[in-house]
């Protein structure tokens, strides 16, 4: 048999943690708004260097990865 006050224990117990995955989904609700903001940020960017340069996204970030590479490179040849 059990106790009432071990019942009442138990079932705040469960309660809790039936109302843990709704804290967790808000959480993963703002993560996403918070990189879909600077998604449309990066896209913005990109579309307005487009506008200004004539190169399209993905050869901008051609030449950002070529930028990287080239400054790696400057760096680990001194070694």
């Amino acid at each position: 048999m059990l106790d009432p006050l071990e019942a009442k224990r138990l079932a705040a117990v469960e309660m809790e943690r039936i109302k843990f995955p709704k804290k967790h989904f808000q959480r993963r609700r703002e993560i996403e708004a918070i990189n879909g903001g600077w998604a449309m940020l990066g896209l913005t960017s990109g579309i307005i260097i487009e506008s200004h340069t004539g190169k399209s996204i993905p050869d901008q970030v051609i030449g950002y990865v070529n930028l990287a590479n080239a400054m790696i490179s400057q760096f680990t040849s001194h070694f």
